[in-house]
């Protein structure tokens, strides 16, 4: 087994084990909680997902900048290292203080939340203000670990917080905990596993240090690069979480819940593509910064098909056993209501997860500028499309809309990297995917 393929397997295996975790404790958490309060928990973690805009892109930008940095044999990664975590430290502090002076504001004025879950949303915000910091760092040391191809310590980390992150409410919500104190457990959780992973980096590089350093011949690459990711990071959590906090705000925080669950079970699916395109980046920065271009073009070809036989089954489950599956899930209430949205969600995750592939390869291969302007231009469409359809068929137009969507994005990822990989076309694609070196290229691209 080659890198890729064995670190897209330590991949997969770290996404399947907290995806199964999850499947067993969420109906826990909605019976526990209710489906007001799960619905909460879902908006402050959508919350959550869109602080990343701190990160400016940095986690992104540091990966590609080592394993860069190593497939060159540069002497010295230490500046670059020290300089990206203690960056998003700061960068994640502002966004903590933008958090909890704004936390009664978005009780008040952005989501549509019971009074009588006004203090608890208040509680939930400020305390989930105190995750951004090991949220945002997390980004960078993990990148860090997989640009020297440690999946394996990396994957090792993350999984027990990220079962922790399911754990957690699901126990505490059976002992009677309140809301805001299950945020505060997976704070400390996150905690740990920052503190962990930070542990991890000084092993696997004892060179890095992690005294105060600034120096910005380092940082500019990471700056420049980082630029234009943060414009996604500030867009795409924007576009994934819209319908929610559309749906927050026009219907209320039930339809949350309701929209939440089967689009929480669907998107599991893209573990898929995400493991595969986990592994794929640092090496394609690697084979990007030697102009290898000839092996990047062959493993753009193997992943994309890899990852469309991959998910074109479960796709085809989740269209006709959905609604049974939600039903077996969550009981007949969420199977009534989802049973058209999970329909829908099955075809956009899909043609979703088809176009990480392109859109991980311009990233790789220094074009994050092109994604960022992509992504602008479809909130221009999405907003107003999604409030329209909301308006109209409620959860049902939340799926529509975000289907519409994401098959807008392929589209536009597919056309732009035809234009960058080299000796790759739409056109040719069939005749590269029944190559048999092509179909080797993953277990051999080192």
């Amino acid at each position: 087994m080659g890198p890729i393929a064995r670190n897209s397997a330590l991949n997969l295996v770290g996404f399947v084990i907290p995806l199964l975790v999850g499947l067993a404790t969420v109906p826990i958490i909605t019976r526990e909680l209710g489906v007001a309060r799960f619905g909460l928990l879902s908006l402050a973690f959508a919350v959550l997902e869109y602080s990343s805009l701190f990160d400016l892109g940095l986690g992104a930008a540091t990966t590609r900048q080592v394993s860069a940095s190593i497939a060159r044999r540069d002497p010295d990664v230490a500046p670059l290292i020290a300089g990206s975590v203690l960056s998003q430290a700061l960068l994640g502090a502002v966004g903590s203080v933008v958090l909890i002076l704004v936390s009664p504001l978005i009780a008040d004025y952005v989501f549509e939340i019971p009074p009588e879950l006004r203090s608890e949303a208040i509680a939930v915000f400020r305390i989930l203000a105190l995750m951004i910091p090991p949220t945002i760092i997390l980004l960078s040391l993990r990148g860090i670990l997989e640009a020297t191809q440690r999946f394996d310590l990396s994957n090792g980390i993350r999984v027990p917080g990220s079962i922790a992150t399911f754990l957690i409410p699901a126990i505490a919500a059976s002992a009677g905990e309140s809301l805001p104190k299950i945020v505060f457990y997976l704070f400390i959780a996150r905690l740990v596993i920052a503190l962990a992973m930070a542990v991890a980096v000084g092993k696997v590089l004892p060179s890095s240090s992690w005294k105060p350093k600034l120096e910005w011949d380092a940082l500019r690459p990471l700056f420049v690069f980082g630029g234009w990711v943060s414009v996604s990071n500030i867009v795409s959590p924007l576009l994934v979480y819209l319908d929610r906090f559309l749906l927050g705000a026009l219907v209320g925080v039930a339809a949350v819940g309701y929209y939440t669950a089967p689009f929480d079970g669907v998107m599991r699916m893209l573990i898929i593509p995400a493991s595969l395109m986990g592994a794929v980046y640092p090496t394609v920065s690697a084979l990007a910064a030697i102009n290898d271009h000839d092996r990047v073009a062959r493993v753009f070809s193997a992943a994309l098909s890899k990852t469309a036989l991959l998910v074109v089954g479960p796709s085809l489950v989740l269209a006709i056993a959905g609604p049974w599956l939600l039903k077996l899930w969550l009981g007949a209430e969420f199977a009534e209501q989802g049973r058209i949205v999970i329909r829908i969600l099955a075809l956009g995750v899909f043609v979703n997860a088809v176009a990480h592939v392109p859109s991980g390869f311009l990233t790789a291969l220094g074009r994050p500028n092109t994604i960022a302007k992509f992504h602008v231009a479809e909130l221009a469409i999405h907003l107003p499309l999604a409030w329209f359809l909301i308006v109209h068929w409620g959860i049902v137009g939340a799926a529509l809309a975000w289907t519409i969507r994401v098959t807008i994005d392929a589209c536009l990822l597919f056309w732009a990297t035809g234009g960058v990989v080299r000796d790759f076309s739409v056109r040719d694609i069939d005749a590269r995917l029944s190559s048999p070196a092509v179909t080797d290229s993953i277990s051999n691209v080192t």
